[in-house]
């Protein structure tokens, strides 16, 4: 593990929020390749970018703080320092998929063609962030025999044996799942099938992998339950439904 990269008396460079900064990087040249390919509307993402940030940043650090209060309650003033990186991921979908959705609404775009941009965009972010938290010690998982188990030394794991590298798992899945969307992507044409198909699948690897968790939690399997349950929804909606600007 190699969570620090760089350290002296005035700077301290870890390797999470360096994979953070590469995440972010890759996640807008394929954001604008994808947009590019699918011919969508390049202004819409330049004048809401800024408010799908923000409400992605308030949305995740919302149900972050609602699912962990006892971290917060003798010191409230720590809710403000988000560069502890403590966000919800599903706080932050909603938040960015809502403020989407009001855009598309007001701009007369096609949601649906939007959410499959920004959730394969966000496939693309977790790929570093999930490495991010195995360098960091983060998310780590149950001890194993199986070969391919890591022993993480660090002081808030409390397991010397070799352990899942479930952050690695994570990021597999990710990756996989991506590769598969953006080859889908070509050959199916109506919006938000692919999108809500990809957010499926991850939900319910998630929900898998957090049963291999160091730290099993009952709100994550939740959590994931209830978005597979969402995207299960939205991908039937997506499949079924007539583009009537095609008919008239």
């Amino acid at each position: 593990m190699l969570e620090i990269l760089f350290q002296n008396s005035f700077v301290t460079i870890r390797t999470l929020n360096i994979l953070l900064a590469l995440g972010f990087l890759f996640t807008g040249t394929f954001l604008i390749r994808y947009i590019n390919r699918h011919k969508m509307n390049f202004a819409f993402v330049t004048q809401y970018f800024a408010y799908v940030i923000i409400a992605a940043l308030l949305g995740g650090r919302i149900v972050y703080l609602l699912s962990n209060l006892p971290e917060f309650q003798y010191h409230w003033i720590s809710v403000l320092y988000i560069w502890d990186l403590k966000f919800s991921f599903f706080g932050m979908m909603v938040g960015a998929l809502f403020t989407i959705f009001l855009a598309a609404r007001k701009n007369k775009e096609d949601f649906w063609l939007w959410f499959d941009a920004f959730f394969l965009s966000s496939l693309a972010m977790l790929i570093f962030v999930h490495l991010g938290y195995f360098f960091a010690g983060k998310e780590y998982g149950l001890p194993t025999d199986l070969p391919w188990g890591i022993a993480l030394q660090a002081n808030h794991i409390p397991f010397v044996s070799p352990i899942h590298p479930t952050q690695l798992y994570a990021a597999l899945l990710a990756l996989l799942l991506l590769t598969y969307s953006v080859k889908t992507s070509k050959r199916i044409h109506l919006s938000g099938v692919v999108g809500s198909k990809a957010l499926m699948i991850y939900a319910l690897g998630m929900m898998g992998i957090d049963f291999l968790h160091g730290s099993p939690s009952i709100y994550i399997k939740i959590t994931y339950a209830s978005m597979a349950a969402l995207a299960f929804i939205a991908y039937i909606h997506c499949s079924h439904k007539t583009h009537i600007t095609n008919h008239s």
